[in-house]
């Protein structure tokens, strides 16, 4: 076998052609066990690949045997994996490691390591025990020979998809304005005051409220937020009742009544508050009787509202078109007809 030390390593002028002392440099001995076991490496794939060709074509490779299941000590069969019954003794088994000892064919033969790699582990061993530094290099340049080990680069990359919620946040800010009114009652505007007061002066100039505009505007902004429900449709509500602050019903415009409360027709005046502030917290009180089951603030009660304990049953609304012949009778298309004026408070 040519000498690979030899020729490697012969100082200038050397005769190569006369016996040579033997070659105690370490580094070197490591050079020329990386060339061996690249050397067995090859050797052991051509043999595979000529082995596997002679394998299905020989008339033992048709021969069936028990499924081989994969485990961390190599390829076992189901006799020897744990938990699996063994067909021979009816007994569970345990599946052991295997012993750190050159294959035999007749085990290559039953899905074991072939010899080739049995042979490139130790060679791999023996460089690892090696006191040089670089000593390692080439024992991982061989591993990474190995055709069976899946390289780091060839596995697929784990896609991992944050969990999306399908329940809408009824406490995020909102402008959103659907059709046929079905825009939802609850949640928070993402508007402010002046949005509303702008609106209804752009089409009555001189509205007849107690107090200026802006400030019944941000009693409605502050108080329809505590409770959960949109200031823009309160808003509207109290456009569609009041005529846009003209009034010229049954109420009038000193009962700081905005949603028609205990206006039933043929007449009927309805309540009167002491005060803008109250009766925009009663008109709001009266909706969260409609939309909760439950209060919703201290002062979503009877006393704020004298209708609140009369509306039966409560919670029944969700969208504006479930007020239709509830608050308003008939009623007909009374939530879509607020819905517009939601859209336009809403519109750029």
């Amino acid at each position: 076998m040519f000498n690979l030390a030899r020729s490697a390593v012969a100082p200038p002028g050397h005769d190569l052609g006369r016996s040579a002392e033997p070659v105690n440099n370490p580094r070197v001995r490591s050079i020329a066990a990386i060339a061996g076991a690249l050397l067995v490496t090859v050797g052991g794939v051509l043999a595979l690949v000529i082995g596997g060709a002679w394998d299905s074509s020989s008339p033992a490779a048709s021969v069936s045997g028990p499924p081989l299941v994969a485990g961390t000590a190599g390829t076992v069969s189901p006799d020897d994996a744990p938990g699996v019954t063994s067909p021979a003794t009816g007994l569970p088994t345990t599946a052991t490691q295997k012993p750190d000892s050159q294959p035999s064919a007749a085990q290559e033969s039953e899905g074991e390591e072939p010899s080739w790699r049995f042979k490139q582990r130790e060679v791999e061993r023996e460089m690892l025990r090696s006191d040089e530094p670089n000593a390692s290099v080439g024992a991982i340049a061989l591993i990474s020979l190995d055709p069976s080990v899946e390289q780091p680069g060839d596995a697929a990359p784990t896609q991992t998809t944050a969990p999306v919620s399908q329940v809408a946040d009824s406490s995020a800010p909102t402008r959103m304005v659907l059709e046929g009114g079905s825009t939802p009652l609850m949640g928070v505007w993402a508007g402010a005051a002046d949005e509303l007061a702008r609106y209804l002066l752009t089409t009555k100039p001189s509205p007849q409220f107690t107090v200026p505009v802006l400030t019944l505007a941000g009693y409605y902004v502050r108080f329809a937020a505590e409770v959960g429900l949109r200031a823009d449709i309160l808003w509207a509500q109290m456009l569609h009742e009041t005529g846009f602050g003209t009034y010229g019903g049954d109420v009038k415009s000193g009962q700081n009544n905005f949603a028609g409360i205990g206006a039933t027709g043929g007449g009927a005046a309805g309540f009167s508050f002491p005060t803008a502030e109250a009766g925009v917290k009663a008109h709001i009180a009266h909706m969260v009787a409609y939309v909760f089951t439950a209060d919703q603030a201290e002062w979503t009660n009877s006393s704020v509202d004298p209708r609140y304990g009369d509306v039966s049953p409560r919670g029944i609304a969700r969208t504006l078109s479930d007020l239709d012949g509830r608050w308003a009778v008939p009623g007909d298309g009374y939530g879509a007809a607020i819905e517009r004026h939601v859209r336009a408070i809403n519109s750029p």
